[in-house]
């Protein structure tokens, strides 16, 4: 599959998930006996708990900053587009710039938005861009204030370098593969801990156990979620692209095709 949440997700779901319904199982086919010194043992994994919650919670916060960073780019590199598009209108001489320009911006909405579902950037938008610059250096400068305004252009053609190239590194995942595997890893013992400290009150427990799993399931699959900026349930809003595409049409007096 492309979508790299959905390949993520049902992934977790599998690793995840199956343990957690053999750990009920077990609970229910064998008869555990409660731990007697029950504050003892719920003190041994204390430092576990602990260590367990910081790493989940710094992971969290690593993709959160992550995740608006992204998100503070793509809006650069809508503005960059758009002030691209304005300051073309300055020159004597840029009637196939600016179809480069809108060129590029159509790339971006029509295959830019769906490779970076499966984190990457398209072809098409790429080999766009590259025009875009090779049109730039091509451009007649007749006046003294084409020189500027062709300066502060290229100024803007380095911004949205820049922009591509941060969506083309944090597409994908943004975490590495050895702190997931610590996740799973922290879940598996959670569930040996769970199993090692049951008291009496089985409803108790079991309310208990579906509480923390249920959450601590939630906080990962928010994780992942945000490990994939550009797909998900919270993923970055791409819908600016089509409105710098419809713009830069109206900006530069070209129709989007």
């Amino acid at each position: 599959m492309d979508n790299m949440f959905v390949v993520n997700e049902g992934l977790a779901l599998v690793v995840l998930g199956i343990p957690t319904i053999l750990y009920f199982l077990l609970v229910k086919w064998f008869d555990y006996q409660p731990t007697g010194q029950l504050s003892e043992t719920i003190a041994n994994y204390s430092l576990f708990n602990t260590l367990y919650s910081i790493f989940l919670s710094m992971a969290l916060v690593t993709l959160l900053i992550n995740f608006n960073g992204v998100q503070d780019d793509t809006r650069k590199e809508v503005e960059s587009i758009l002030s691209a598009a304005r300051l073309m209108g300055g020159l004597s001489d840029a009637v196939e710039l600016k179809k480069s320009l809108v060129r590029y911006a159509k790339d971006v909405v029509e295959h830019d938005l769906v490779a970076m579902r499966s984190g990457t950037l398209s072809r098409e938008a790429s080999a766009a861009f590259d025009r875009l610059w090779e049109q730039a250096y091509k451009t007649t400068l007749r006046t003294k204030n084409d020189e500027t305004i062709h300066r502060l252009l290229l100024s803007e053609l380095a911004d949205i370098s820049k922009s591509r190239l941060t969506r083309r590194v944090k597409a994908k995942e943004n975490l590495h593969p050895m702190i997931f595997c610590l996740i799973v890893v922290g879940y598996y013992v959670m569930l040996i801990k769970a199993y090692l400290t049951r008291v009496n009150n089985k409803k108790t427990q079991i309310a208990y156990e579906v509480c923390t799993f249920i959450m601590i399931m939630l906080v990962i699959t928010t994780i992942i979620d945000l490990n994939t900026p550009f797909v998900g349930i919270v993923n970055v809003d791409t819908a600016p692209f089509t409105w710098a595409y419809e713009r830069a049409g109206h900006i530069t007096g070209l129709t989007p095709q």
